[in-house]
């Protein structure tokens, strides 16, 4: 038999129906772990269900307290209409829509965006229209921060690519270029410094050492309050 084995099961939680993921390892612990995906227990191929149900219930609090946590993080997906916010340095921008054949620039006022389309039930094509022009507006903002921290360990401004990972921020390449996710434009400016001044400071030290850290500290000393902060709202970076 080829393991791991997945099924999905149930059960009664505080008068509640909660189902949860069991998968079958070669192992001789039991694990339990709450995400987005909701309850998975891992347990070796003979446990008994009786067994397995029985540390589920004494560990009940946590486990519901935990689904709750992640019921409460877990976004609304995007509709691409009139009204739906955006996130944007940080500001939360309302999207207006309005009928246009030219591809004009999205237009900010204070705490909205105008974005023409020729169709605006298109949400296809409003997506694409907001997502290039936040490439732009981070390629531009990037820059300027790259240009900022750079002279401050006597170099030279990198080169600076976009990409488009949703797990890594930044990343700097053995060349000396340096990749940030685009989608970074939509954190507040503080946590976007922090990133910047972590790959400029790889250009010096091409691993996590102290002296590594030492440099990060140098070029941005709040990088601990910031760094946490990113870890916190970065899937709110990720609805599109």
């Amino acid at each position: 038999m080829a393991y791991p084995l997945k099924e999905i099961r149930g059960i009664q939680l505080f008068n509640e129906a909660v189902s949860y993921t069991l998968v079958r390892r070669k192992r001789r612990s039991i694990g339990f772990k709450v995400d987005g995906s909701g309850l998975t227990v891992s347990a070796p191929p003979r446990e008994p269900y009786h067994y397995l149900e029985q540390l589920i219930l004494e560990r009940a609090p946590w486990i519901v307290a935990k689904l709750k946590e992640m019921e409460a993080k877990r976004l609304p997906q995007r509709t691409w209409q009139q009204g739906e916010r955006l996130l944007l340095l940080g500001d939360e921008l309302e999207l207006n829509l309005y009928r246009s054949n030219r591809r004009a620039e999205p237009i900010r006022s204070p705490g909205k965006v105008w974005v023409g389309v020729p169709d605006t039930q298109d949400a296809a094509a409003v997506q694409t229209r907001v997502a290039q022009w936040y490439r732009r507006l981070a390629t531009q903002h990037f820059q300027q921060r790259l240009a900022c921290y750079a002279p401050r360990l006597g170099l030279a401004p990198p080169p600076l690519k976009l990409s488009n990972a949703k797990t890594t921020w930044g990343m700097c390449l053995s060349s000396g270029v340096i990749r940030l996710s685009w989608r970074l434009i939509k954190a507040p400016e503080s946590q976007i410094d922090y990133v910047v001044a972590h790959e400029i400071a790889h250009l010096k030290h091409m691993d996590h050492s102290p002296a590594f850290w030492e440099t990060v500290g140098q070029l941005f000393p709040d990088f601990k309050v910031q760094r946490k902060a990113l870890e916190c709202d970065g899937a709110r970076y990720h609805t599109f």
